[in-house]
């Protein structure tokens, strides 16, 4: 059954999650193949080893090693990924993830030689697509190394801007008030704020020019040793 593009997203999704994907790496990747069974045979489109010819040849393999850079061959006996040696690791992680995209989405049960359809080349490239598709943390993670300079600085400038947006408030505190004492709106004493007779009235804090007028005098209840 065809696969739509939602599918193919949910699946490789699901293979990342199963087999704890950090990263999308021959190593890694070859090590998943191993677990499901695979021997990875790196094979030369000229010239090969007697045991790789020796494969090549039995299984009747000598037209795909010519045409392709990496295949699947499954039958009853066999679970074998086959690779083109020349390539380089990023272009054999790739083969790798194509030819597992192949396996994991269940292409294995049409034939022995897995790629020789247009809708399932289709469904593998897709896989590797949504394979290599970062998460949002993992593009934010990677946004972050590659700009650790400029955030760092950022960061800075940000504190200290919120450092001194916070003296400048204190100093305009310690040039306006005197301490952090309240008055009522019609009383004649100032008080701390938790004092319990101004506790329910509407207050505001005592400024220096409040002082300065000598019209209040401390409170009694909070403040027994200025009263």
């Amino acid at each position: 059954m065809d696969k739509t593009a939602s599918d193919v997203k949910e699946i490789a999704k699901d293979f990342r999650k199963r087999f704890k994907l950090q990263s999308i790496t021959y190593s890694s990747l070859s090590e998943v193949f191993r677990k499901q069974g695979f021997t990875i045979i790196e094979f030369n489109p000229i010239v090969n080893d007697d045991d790789v010819s020796t494969v090549i040849r039995n299984l009747e393999l000598e037209e795909a090693v010519l045409r392709e850079k990496g295949f699947l061959y499954t039958d009853h006996n066999y679970r074998l990924v086959f690779i083109n040696e020349k390539l380089s690791d990023v272009e054999k992680a790739l083969v790798l993830a194509h030819e597992e995209g192949h396996f994991y989405l269940g292409h294995f049960r049409h034939k022995s030689i897995i790629g020789q359809d247009v809708q399932e080349e289709f469904e593998a490239n897709e896989f590797v697509h949504y394979l290599n598709e970062k998460s949002v943390y993992e593009r934010f993670r990677r946004f972050c190394l590659n700009h650790k300079k400029s955030l760092i600085r950022i960061i800075i400038g940000i504190t200290l801007l919120g450092g001194g947006a916070v003296a400048g408030k204190q100093y305009h505190d310690w040039k306006l008030y005197a301490g952090t004492y309240y008055v009522t709106v019609y009383g004649e004493k100032y008080h701390l704020k938790n004092c319990v007779t101004i506790q329910g009235h509407k207050t505001r804090r005592l400024t220096k020019e409040d002082i300065d007028s000598g019209q209040y005098e401390a409170c009694n209840v909070c403040m027994p040793d200025r009263g």
